[in-house]
């Protein structure tokens, strides 16, 4: 077995260190080998008895050292969340085979699902499940680098192959993938804007009579559109973890209702254009306001703009209001002029329905919030006299960057399809 200072294990078996077991369930709350729903109360105390001359860890009834061939066993004590550790040997030899219930050590009672196997060499699925490549927490990491690296990627082809406006790309990469021009009758939506061709040519006698309509070449705005009817039509939510410096905040984010404006927070979120930024204004009984780019990131104190550069519209639905504490809604200076600055409710803002965008709430966390509610802040400028600020995002569900995905391939396809 690897030295341990603290031997802890799950209720499957899987032994950890407490000192790195915790900190990793405080943060994530699941178990890193299954992703099962978990706290360090699940925990199981380990008991093991270790050979003072050889500093290796031994059954403590037949004194043999355990070795990477060794099956080995744990007793959870009743009542208690300790187990005491044995060689499968001496469980099987003096508690199987002699009938007998009571702990070798302790003499409590025991029933057979207090048991818990540790290692077994000759049971394929547990060496598995010991594994750590098997890990829950391991793959996600994998998985969540190539969703990194694809969402990177994909940041870099939609300057250009999802054709951004003549005022700059939706993605500032200098990517050297070839273009693609998207025509209007490629993207999702209710009518298809063609170039005009046909009409102009009958009222024109300077063009050549046609009676064909070309779809024309679609503006960012129209690409933007159909991205957001993309995302609006997965019906999922977006999760995000907010990282602040009083804990830490999980928000579900509206991407079903509100895809835009979901869009645009969870973009700058992927790309940390949020990270290390202040919350500047709080007002008790009311709100907290954030958002603007950090300092060393080249704050200019203004409004800041959206991910794609320019100020988008509002987007309103009766089902998402600044009903009680935790609504995140958009900043603005009026009619469609959303930027990246938003704010989070301390109580039911009524009066802001309709005039702010509701794009998510808080569903884990609020503590952290009430936190933020109690920092004083001076009275001219509401400004907090005590930092608040967003150390980091984590993004834990991201329909975004799969409805980016599946709205690429989706004119892929019908481009080929033109084709043919």
């Amino acid at each position: 077995l690897t030295p341990y200072s603290t031997p802890v294990c799950t209720a499957d078996g899987i032994i950890f260190d407490v000192a790195s077991i915790t900190p990793y369930l405080m943060k994530h709350k699941v178990d890193p080998v299954t992703g099962r729903s978990m706290t360090s109360r699940d925990l199981i105390i380990l008991q093991m008895d270790k050979d003072e001359s050889t500093g290796v860890w031994q059954c403590p009834v037949l004194n043999k050292s355990f070795t990477n061939r060794t099956k080995i066993v744990a007793i959870k004590q009743p009542g208690s969340n300790e187990a005491n550790v044995y060689s499968y040997e001496a469980y099987h030899e003096l508690n199987v085979k002699a009938k007998n219930n009571l702990d070798l050590i302790s003499g409590l009672k025991f029933r057979k699902e207090d048991v818990i196997v540790l290692q077994d060499p000759e049971d394929e699925a547990h060496c598995k499940l010991r594994d750590i490549a098997n890990f829950k927490h391991t793959k996600q990491l994998r998985e969540d680098e190539r969703v990194r690296q694809d969402a990177s990627a994909m940041k870099d082809e939609k300057g250009k192959l999802l054709k951004a406006s003549d005022d700059g790309d939706v993605s500032s990469s200098k990517s050297t993938v070839p273009a693609m021009t998207i025509y209007t009758d490629e993207l999702l939506s209710a009518i298809t804007l063609t170039s005009g061709k046909a009409s102009g040519s009958l009222t024109s006698t300077a063009m050549n009579i046609t009676r064909e309509n070309t779809a024309r070449e679609a503006t960012q705005d129209e690409i933007i559109k159909s991205q957001c009817e993309q995302l609006r039509r997965l019906k999922k939510k977006g999760t995000i973890r907010m990282f602040t410096n009083l804990g830490a905040m999980d928000v579900e984010i509206h991407c079903d209702i509100v895809p835009m404006t979901a869009m645009n927070f969870m973009l700058l979120a992927e790309k940390g254009e949020y990270d290390g930024s202040k919350f500047h204004r709080s007002i008790p009984n009311f709100m907290i306001q954030g958002g603007k780019r950090a300092k060393e990131k080249g704050d200019t104190g203004g409004e800041g703009s959206s991910y794609w550069g320019k100020p988008f519209q509002d987007e309103f639905d009766d089902r998402l209001t600044h009903t009680g504490a935790g609504q995140f809604s958009m900043a603005n200076s009026g009619p469609a002029t959303n930027g990246r600055q938003f704010f989070i409710t301390y109580k039911s803002c009524a009066h802001l329905n309709r005039k702010h965008s509701v794009f998510g709430k808080v569903i884990r966390g609020i503590e952290v919030l009430q936190r933020m509610e109690q920092i004083p802040t001076n009275k001219d400028s509401d400004r907090p006299l005590e930092t608040v600020k967003i150390e980091s995002m984590e993004i834990l569900d991201n329909p975004v960057s799969e409805a980016l995905e599946l709205e690429r391939e989706r004119i892929l396809k019908r481009k080929v399809e033109k084709k043919e």
